[in-house]
């Protein structure tokens, strides 16, 4: 006996949950405003993640298998290591770029660290992360875009802790635009690091 197809992938379902998510927080979101947005019965959601925690995971693998596709497109056309670095840095803005969005995917990070099972994703993830920008920081290094007594590792920890430090401080206080505050700082730490001279 064939199984009968799936009619709705699982990647709408899982869309149309991260978009509910980041509207109204992880404490109001419910199955069934998840299933409302995606046009489908909550049933669907159940049958097919079995619980809110079960999607939740699933929302977590997707962004992890999402993160070096992501960096690929953001990189696409930049002609330089340097470039390349900094369109990495920059990815995951826009979809954050009001206060609302912001504040309640922080509130997701913070329930996902109180679980064994996302704290794992959460770390496989933000390792990719780093070692992505780490691999392209030694590239700008060896290309002299940078003074040589940098290390990849620095260089990558600094612009991830930028990029945090900047979403969470506007998150709190949110004048302008996010993007714009971030490609500020992000540039700015370029520039300067760009701009110190080798100790060679």
């Amino acid at each position: 006996m064939m199984a009968r197809p799936r009619l709705i992938d699982d990647e709408r379902l899982l869309a149309a949950a991260r978009e509910v998510l980041y509207e109204v927080g992880p404490g109001t979101f419910t199955l069934q405003r998840a299933a409302e947005r995606a046009e489908v019965s909550a049933a669907t959601f159940i049958k097919r993640f079995g619980s809110k925690q079960e999607l939740f995971l699933a929302l977590n693998r997707r962004w992890v298998d999402s993160l070096l596709p992501t960096f690929a497109a953001a990189e696409a056309g930049c002609q330089t290591p340097l470039a390349r670095l900094r369109a990495a840095a920059l990815c995951g803005f826009d979809d954050l770029d009001s206060p609302g969005n912001t504040a309640n995917q922080l509130a997701t990070l913070a329930l996902d660290l109180q679980d064994a099972k996302m704290s794992e994703l959460l770390a496989q993830g933000w390792l990719i992360v780093e070692d992505h920008l780490r691999e392209l920081a030694a590239a700008a290094i060896a290309a002299g875009e940078f003074g040589r007594d940098y290390t990849a590792e620095q260089i990558a920890r600094i612009l991830l802790a930028t990029g945090e430090g900047t979403r969470l401080t506007w998150c709190v206080r949110p004048v302008g635009s996010l993007v714009s505050r971030a490609e500020a700082d992000i540039d700015t730490v370029l520039t300067a690091l760009a701009g110190r001279p080798s100790r060679g």
